[in-house]
């Protein structure tokens, strides 16, 4: 039976993911990414667990033949800390072009079969300059998760995709489906420092918010527009001294500043346009997720519906639809 293994690697961690048919067979997580070649200079560390992620998924499932596996790689793993640097696509860029645009290249230290790589995609850049530098954007990665949303929720733009994490990123679709543009915040990154690194750590026990209070999260908001994330940001800790709010509710508050700050990028992007009826998704964690969609329908500026959901493997699955449209099976067939 023929098999595809999926790898997507971040900054810190690997996935690799065994999928026969379509269907997801095994699965495995690495803790190493391309920041441990950014430490050590060396990418060796990197290529053991890549080669260690397939061994697992493989053994796991009785998979001997190795002629009949093919493996493509995403994420940070094309760029100049991963194991085969590939340029960005310039938007505007669908699920065609990120398929003839991956790159092959063996690697036997890793794998016994050459790779497939697929690029990341960029925001174009002509006439950049720092002062127009927030139109610049690059992603790695969350390319094929935008295919695989399309592909799993049968969308069609424009429409505009949020994807919450330690960078947040917005990505609007165009009416062919194709990436025309996208805008990247540090929502995670800095919800994790405020919450555990900074003075408001004792505010909140150093943890996240656990259910969503709409009444804290939209006064967060509220409060942020007014005044601003840093004067926000430490009315938490006036909130734990003068009021009583919970702690639950003073992370929702926090939560509510930060993803508001978003909303404003969003709206204020020169990047995309965004039409009075098209619909933003939200993809990912549940809470994040369903914090945004609170305070997008409560921004009067913002018309259109918004839909949220949450698909296991979405990396994977949109590496499959790539893998398709290329249709890397039969070009291995040939090759033997």
């Amino acid at each position: 039976m023929k098999s595809i293994i999926t790898i997507d690697t971040g900054t810190t961690n690997t996935r690799a993911v065994l999928w026969q048919d379509g269907e997801k067979v095994e699965k495995d997580f690495e803790p190493v990414g391309v920041r441990d070649t950014s430490i050590t200079g060396d990418k060796k560390r990197l290529k053991e667990a890549v080669k260690k992620s397939i061994e697992v998924v493989l053994k796991d499932s009785d998979v001997i033949d190795h002629s009949e596996v093919t493996v493509i790689a995403s994420g940070m793993i094309t760029s100049d800390l991963g194991l085969e640097e590939v340029p960005h696509l310039e938007a505007p860029v669908g699920a065609f072009e990120l398929a003839y645009g991956m790159v092959r290249k063996s690697i036997p230290e890793v794998f016994d079969q050459p790779i497939w790589f697929i690029p990341g995609v960029k925001n174009t850049d002509k006439n950049i300059w720092p002062g127009s530098i927030t139109n610049m954007d690059i992603m790695r990665g969350e390319e094929v998760e935008v295919i695989g949303a399309i592909s799993q929720l049968g969308m069609s733009g424009p429409a505009v995709l949020i994807l919450p994490g330690s960078h947040t990123k917005i990505v609007k679709l165009d009416r062919k489906n194709c990436i025309s543009g996208s805008i990247t915040t540090m929502t995670g990154e800095l919800m994790e420092f405020l919450t555990k690194k900074s003075i408001l750590a004792d505010s909140l026990d150093e943890s996240f918010t656990d259910f969503l209070d709409e009444d804290a999260l939209k006064l967060g908001a509220k409060t942020y527009t007014s005044n601003g994330i840093t004067r926000t940001a430490f009315s938490v800790r006036l909130l734990d001294m003068y009021t009583d709010y919970s702690r639950n509710q003073r992370a929702n508050y926090l939560l509510g500043s930060i993803l508001e700050n978003d909303i404003m990028a969003i709206r204020n992007t020169e990047v995309f346009s965004i039409g009075s009826k098209d619909p933003f998704i939200i993809l990912g964690n549940q809470i994040l997720s369903q914090a945004f969609k609170v305070l997008i329908e409560n921004n009067k500026f913002i018309q259109g519906r918004v839909i949220t959901r949450e698909i296991p493997d979405l990396a994977g699955l949109g590496v499959i639809e790539i893998a398709k449209l290329r249709k890397v099976e039969e070009d291995k067939r040939n090759e033997t």
